[in-house]
């Protein structure tokens, strides 16, 4: 059957084009004494889209942490093809890898445009030239509801302003992936389905995103595949 012959090649092309933009192996993470996280394996390839789900305090983003170097871990993390080091959120960030943090962690006392520059930090020092940039444009043009309160101090914001700055701090280190922890947490089912929204559009433009998320049924809504953590164990 020349059809079914041809229907096979094609996806054994589309496999071989596929590469992996993030690879984690046997990754663990303590507390002090405390496991948070043993011998998680999983892979993220480029251009899709993969939820971390299960319930809270179930080690999700201890994963991110871990992988991102803001935890101690074990394991080996590999970033498009080159071994991350621990404990390095210099080297995760030039080599592609941007986090937004869970509760945004925002400088409150920084106006909206002053968070959302810093996130060109991962690829220049220099302020004029960052905010002359591609990267911090298109960040600034991702929620335009904020657009009247850009010279307004972050902290002064309400939760989903706050998340939308945060999201948009994260595209202007123009990252290849994005990795984005509860992004509606403790938000209005209107402002979560707007976050989601804008989410899509970027992974539309053929970013690779990692969403940490406690309700599965959200995150399916856009992710490609959930990788589903339980007790500090990937299942």
């Amino acid at each position: 059957m020349p059809g079914a012959a041809q229907a096979q090649e094609g996806a054994a092309v589309g496999a071989a084009a596929r590469r992996p933009a993030l690879r984690v192996e046997h990754l663990s993470i303590k507390y002090g004494d405390v496991v948070a996280v043993h011998d998680a394996t999983f892979a993220v390839d480029e251009g899709e889209c993969v939820a971390l789900v299960g319930p809270n305090g179930n080690g999700k983003s201890s994963i991110v942490m871990g992988i991102v170097g803001l935890a101690v871990r074990g394991g080996r993390v590999d970033l498009f093809g080159s071994e991350a080091p621990a404990r390095n959120v210099n080297w995760t960030a030039r080599h592609g890898l941007t986090l937004v943090p869970e509760r945004r962690h925002l400088y409150p006392a920084l106006t909206v445009l002053d968070n959302v520059v810093l996130g060109c930090y991962s690829w220049t020092r220099n302020l004029r030239k960052a905010r002359t940039s591609a990267p911090y444009e298109r960040a600034l043009a991702l929620f335009p509801e904020l657009e009247r309160h850009f010279r307004q101090r972050a902290g002064t914001l309400s939760g989903g302003q706050q998340q939308m700055v945060a999201i948009a701090r994260g595209m202007a280190a123009d990252p290849r992936l994005l990795a984005v922890d509860e992004p509606c947490l403790g938000l209005a089912e209107a402002v979560s389905k707007r976050v989601y929204q804008v989410l899509g559009e970027i992974h539309a433009e053929g970013r690779t995103l990692v969403i940490v998320e406690e309700d599965p049924r959200r995150a399916l809504q856009l992710a490609t595949r959930q990788v589903e953590v339980r007790n500090g164990v990937v299942v």
